[in-house]
Order: structure tokens, then sequence, then C-alpha cells
């Protein structure tokens, strides 16, 4: 051959059987994200503008369709669980792709044009080849065996999102409860201290009333008057809490605690943190590091491959016909010190996650201990103030019997109404702290996403 080619050049690539690869040249004057501008979505393109994602991101749950269906929807519609589930099956498709480099690869080469200018000669050459790596030291079974501890690691962090979503889910549900309860109870003293505060405002206006008991009473009347209003208070923040997770409010829905709560599991915190979702998936990516650390080092090592080529001219071209068959042997010598510093960093990302293992299982053990031990101290918490509740229902009753001989004071039986709302309430508060330390247990031991059969 004279002189360059002046060609057309086309070329297929195949991997196996699994098909052809195409590539793409990038734009050399791309504009930066800062300047871009967002394009007119066409007929023809699926790509979502950035307004139909934010347009569609809203949740809305039939929440009326009982807890478990209602936290089933919002779990399998959670974004935070949809991204995750995701990138798991963006790891699994790269595990496909890493095996198919140990297959055969052809590749298919057409070159067509002029050969030569000055003589005229013009033509069309075909190149065929067809390669296979043999042996590589175990380089390329590392790093399949790394792909496939990433998408292990992905589809137990599929899990741990899931009961992770499902606790904040649950909870929330349970604060909701947590602050109508106590909005009701509230509500319901004050009815009863209706009539006692009207009385109180008559003794004022007629200023017959001892002024150091009217002030007694009037604090305690104040008090409960900024309690009201802290309740109301959460309870509106619970309220857009729930709407936020689950787009709407329970009309006749409400938490299943008995269901939860027969599957907390008995184990021991220490065997229970051994199956975390959370922990598995961090031994999974730990796994991963170390086969990365073992395709480096294969990296100095022989690679035996074999390969086929096989170049022929057509139409009178002048292209030099060639066929050969055979193995190539290579090894790189020398690069400098770019293998120590791969293998350093692989080396040392590997025990960094090994102590990220370490330190998930001591979190989760932790965890787990912290809402055991609250489930166990709320149920003696429960009796208390189950009883101190009874005490001052009983002193409000003597309290009441003795106003009317003048035994007794308004400020007295406020006091003891206060008094009465408050052991009331902690009895509400301790039951929904039990209830929390439940759904964190099976959250964190990978139960809860389960008992609303997620997959």
């Amino acid at each position: 051959m004279k002189s360059t080619w002046v060609h057309i050049l086309a070329t297929a690539s195949f991997m196996g059987l699994s098909g052809c690869q195409v590539g793409q040249t990038p734009a050399l004057d791309a504009p930066s994200p800062r300047d871009a501008v967002e394009p007119e979505p066409s007929a023809e393109s699926e790509i979502p503008s950035l307004a139909s994602m934010i347009a569609s991101s809203s949740l809305k749950v039939n929440i009326d369709a009982g807890f478990s269906s209602a936290m089933r929807q919002a779990i399998e519609a959670d974004p935070f669980v949809l991204s995750a589930k995701s990138d798991a099956a963006a790891l699994a498709a790269r595990v496909r792709t890493t095996q198919a480099d140990q297959d055969f690869k052809f590749d298919a080469t057409v070159l067509a044009g002029i050969e030569d200018v000055t003589d005229d000669t013009a033509g069309v050459a075909a190149i065929f080849s067809a390669k296979r790596t043999l042996f590589d030291g175990g380089r390329m079974d590392a790093q399949i065996a790394a792909e496939n501890y990433d998408a292990q690691a992905a589809a137990y962090t599929v899990e741990a999102v899931q009961n992770e979503r499902a606790v904040k889910l649950a909870h929330a549900w349970i604060e909701l409860e947590h602050a109508r309860a106590l909005k009701n109870l509230i509500d319901s003293r004050l009815e009863v201290l209706d009539p006692l505060l009207a009385q109180l405002e008559q003794v004022v206006d007629s200023g017959a009333g001892d002024a150091s008991q009217i002030a007694a009473a009037q604090r305690t009347i104040s008090l409960i008057r900024v309690t009201q209003a802290d309740v109301n208070e959460r309870y509106a923040q619970a309220k857009v809490n729930f709407i936020n997770l689950f787009g709407t409010l329970p009309s006749k829905s409400s938490y299943d605690e008995g269901k939860l709560a027969k599957l907390v599991p008995t184990a021991s915190a220490p065997k229970l943190a051994e199956k975390a979702p959370a922990l598995l998936a961090k031994y999974s990516e730990y796994l991963a590091a170390e086969a990365r650390l073992a395709a480096v080092k294969a990296k100095d090592n022989f690679n035996v491959g074999f390969e086929a080529r096989l170049q022929k001219p057509f139409g009178g071209s002048e292209y030099g016909a060639d066929e050969s068959i055979g193995f190539m042997v290579t090894r790189t010598l020398y690069k400098g010190d770019q293998l120590t510093s791969q293998i350093e960093n692989a080396d040392a990302s590997a025990k960094s996650m090994a102590e990220q293992v370490r330190a998930t299982f001591v979190v989760g053990e932790r965890e787990l201990n912290s809402a055991r031990q609250m489930i166990d101290s709320m149920g003696e918490a429960i009796r208390l103030a189950r009883e101190a509740a009874q005490i001052a229902r009983d002193e409000i009753a003597y309290l009441r019997r003795q106003l009317i001989i003048g035994g007794s004071t308004l400020d007295s039986i406020l006091s003891a109404e206060a008094r009465l709302y408050e052991a009331e309430s902690k009895e509400i508060g301790f039951n929904a702290d039990r209830k929390k330390a439940q759904v964190t247990i099976l959250g964190a031991t990978g139960r809860l996403a389960k008992a609303f059969s997620i997959k």
C-alpha cells in the first residue's frame, strides 16, 4: 500500500453471544452543569423533565386499606427504596458484563475508500479477529468475585433500606396516635374543668375569695393552657410529618401493635446483630474489597491469551491479506511504583471496610440492647403511671366532696387535675416508647419489612 487510506471505517464488536457494544464520542464543547439548559421534552424522548419528576414525587397511600397494606404501599413506593433497588439492579448487570470478559470476543472491521489517490486505487478490506484470555493469574476471577460481592451487598442494602424506611413510617404512625391521644386527653380534662373555671371567674369577679388562693388557681390554669397549646402544636407537627410520608391522614385505620409485638425476637442482642441486613451488607462490601486487592496483586503476573486474525481485501483493493492464529503471552515489566501504589490503596480500602464491619456490629448491638431495655422498663413504668393516675382520681373525688363543705379549694382540685393529666399522659407516652422500641428491634433485624410482605 503506497499511501494512507482515505476511507470509511465501520466496526462491530461481539463479546460472546451477549450482543454488540457501540461507543459514543462526547461533544468537545458540551456545556457545564452550571450552564446547562434543560432541553424541551420531545415526543420521542423518554427522559422525564425535572418538573415532571418533581410533580410525581409526592406519595399518596390508600391509608384506610389497613395498617399493613398502607405500610406496604408506602415502603414499595418510597424513593429511597426504589433508588436502592435500582443500584442493586445496576450492580447485578455489571456482574454479567464482567463475566462476559471471559468469553470469546469477535471483532469485525470494514475499511472502504481510496487507498492511493495518485494511482487511483480504491477498494474494500475486511479484518476479522477473535480473542480470549486463557490465563491472567486469577485477576479476572477476583474481579468477578468482587462484582458478585458488590451485588450481594446491594441486595442486603435494599433490605436494610426497606427496614429503615419502615421504622420511620411506623414511628410517624405511632407519634401521630400518641399526639392525638394527648390532645384528646387534655381536651377531656379541660371539659371537666370548665365548671370549675367558671366558678373561679365568679369568685374573682366578686372579690370575695382569698387572693393568694385565687392567684395559685390562676397559675395552675395558666400552666394547663400552656400544656394544651404545646399538645396542639405537637399534634399539628405529627400530622404534617405523617402526611409527608403517607400523603394523607387515616380516618379509620390504626397502628397494629398486637401484630408487631408478637414478632419481636427473644434471642440475645449479639445473635440478632449478626444477622442484621446492614451488617451483612457491610461484610459483603468488605469481601468485595478483599477480592479487589487480590485482583490488583494478580496484575503482577503473565497473561496468556488466544488470538485469531483474518485480513482480506476486496474489489481491487491492494490492502495486504493476512491470516494468523496462536497464543500470546504478555507481562508488564516495569511501570514505576504504580502497581505498588494500587496494592497499597486496595489494602487500605479493605482494612477500612473491616473496621466499618466491626463498627456496624457494635452500633447495632447497642441499639438492640437499648431497645430491649426500653421494652422491659416500660412495663413497670406503665404500671406505676396507672397507679399514680388512680391515686389522682381518688384524690379529686375526695377534694370535690370537701369543696362543698369548704374543706378544700379550687386550686387544690385544679392541681389534682393537673397531676391526673400528667400521670395519664405519661402512660400514653410510655406506651408509645414501647411501641417504638419494638419497631426498632424489628427494623434492625430485618423483620419489620417482612411483616408487611415486602420482598
